[in-house]
């Protein structure tokens, strides 16, 4: 059985990222889509902070609701 040569290789991909300066307009979108990835993440937090909130008042609308039936 013949042995795999793929290890050996050395990558090409590695080699000319490395030597190519960065694009300014690559850089600029990256920072682009940070930033909108950091304002989904914040609004994804705020948004499940709002449920836990809008269900403790619909918890005490139930308790307020019970009381007034004399449960």
């Amino acid at each position: 059985m013949r042995q795999s040569v793929a290890p050996m290789r050395a990558s090409h991909a590695a080699s000319s990222v490395n030597s190519q300066p960065p694009n300014p307009a690559a850089l600029a979108r990256l920072q682009e889509k940070k930033k909108e990835f950091e304002a989904v993440s914040a609004l994804e937090k705020a948004s499940a902070m709002f449920v836990k909130r809008i269900e403790g008042l619909g918890d005490d609308c139930d308790v307020m609701a019970d009381a007034g039936l004399g449960k």
